[in-house]
């Protein structure tokens, strides 16, 4: 990446002040992160304001017939009279701040469709287990799960890594008292769900090599099917990432596509990146941690931007 690229967006970066607009602004400052983030997905936006229109009372507009008060303000306003935002956000604690989010998304608006977490939800399924060694059949119920929780990595690709995780989660251990075989099974899951998510557990002690290292293997697409065992009939298990939720130094920023090109945003700031190749510089050059990581499904997405 061009050092002028690199030295415009570091300035940018070192121009928001999270100290500088009200309490508790660490905090305060990952929710708007958050919520730029959800915002820039597409299955999340477009159903974010079909239900904010359904929703017909409490609504005021201006002469231009706009409204006085922007949807995004005010689903931020209803998340910050509900939320707890009194203490500093402990280390990795972004993706309990978001599953908080979502659980309370359910109870902003009253229309009768499905909530908008459902759009991050994945329902996944062990099946059936026999025990190789004492031969005890388990049965498990369905699982609810907003993301996969994957610890920094390094030297493998990122689809390898896809392919460890799977590995790991065909582990378990078998349920008897006193055998504990372990035991490969199958996670599975029957419907694709519209986003799916992977949160990056960081440590606080990795060297500028372990950042580099860590993103420099990041895809923008995945198959899902290489996580899960798909059982289901549609062809499109492929996932594009969207947007992030990164951390650098006490600040969060939003890094997300948009009209063809990478674009990070600080506050109500932002600094469009270019391709894929320049947002890792940015990554190695400002020591910018991705936390969260935003996917959502190619075909959906597709289908949403196109109108069909």
């Amino acid at each position: 990446m061009e050092s002028s690229k690199v030295q415009e967006v570091e300035e940018t970066y070192q121009k928001v002040d999270p100290e500088s607009e009200e309490p508790n602004a660490a905090r305060v400052l990952a929710l708007d992160v958050i919520l730029k983030s959800l915002l820039k997905i597409s299955a999340f936006l477009s159903d974010f304001l079909l239900e904010f229109c359904q929703e017909t009372t409490h609504h005021s507009f201006t002469e231009d017939g706009e409204y006085a008060v922007p949807p995004s303000t005010q689903l931020r306003d209803f998340l910050l009279n509900n939320l707890n935002v009194t203490h500093p956000l402990e280390a990795n604690g972004v993706f309990d701040f978001l599953v908080t989010i979502l659980d309370l998304l359910p109870l902003w608006r009253s229309v009768e469709e499905e909530p908008l977490s459902s759009k991050f939800e994945v329902y996944h399924q062990v099946a059936k287990k026999i025990c190789n060694r004492c031969k005890l059949v388990t049965e498990y119920p369905v699982e609810r799960s907003y993301c996969l929780i994957v610890s920094a990595f390094k030297d493998f690709a990122f689809e390898n890594i896809l392919k460890v995780i799977r590995i790991a989660l065909m582990m378990m251990p078998c349920d008897k008292e006193g055998c504990g075989k372990q035991t490969y099974v199958e996670r599975v899951i029957s419907k694709l769900p519209p986003v799916f998510t992977i949160a990056v557990e960081w440590e606080k002690n990795e060297t500028d090599e372990d950042i580099f290292a860590t993103t420099s293997v990041l895809s923008t697409e995945i198959d899902i099917s290489e996580i899960f065992k798909y059982e289901g009939d549609s062809l499109f298990t492929k996932y594009r990432l969207v947007s992030m939720v990164c951390w650098h130094g006490d600040q969060y920023s939003c890094i997300a596509y948009e009209n063809r090109s990478w674009v990070i945003h600080f506050g109500i700031q932002n600094e469009v990146i270019g391709d894929w190749n320049r947002v890792l510089s940015i990554f190695a050059k400002l020591k910018i941690r991705p936390e969260i990581l935003f996917f959502e499904n190619v075909m959906g997405r597709d289908q949403i931007v196109s109108g069909n």
